[in-house]
């Protein structure tokens, strides 16, 4: 088997975590969990209050967040 590149290796991998997902039941996006466009900026908000993003390098920003958000719908 030849090697990939990066940029398939990556794709490859993506592919894989999205088969398992789908294998295990994990809904594909967020309006299947019953979330609306109105829910956004709350979750943002409880987003932005995660103890875990105090140790990112980057602190992403309420529209930042929100952008996330709405791309996972």
């Amino acid at each position: 088997m030849d090697a990939l590149t990066p940029e398939q290796g990556a794709k490859a991998a993506i592919d894989a975590i999205k088969a398992l997902s789908a294998d295990v039941g994990i809904p594909a996006g967020l309006e299947l969990l019953n979330v609306k466009a109105d829910d956004i900026p709350v979750l943002a908000e409880n987003a932005l209050k995660d103890a875990c993003g105090f140790t990112n390098p980057k602190q992403a920003t309420h529209e930042e967040i929100c952008e996330i958000f709405r791309n996972a719908m």
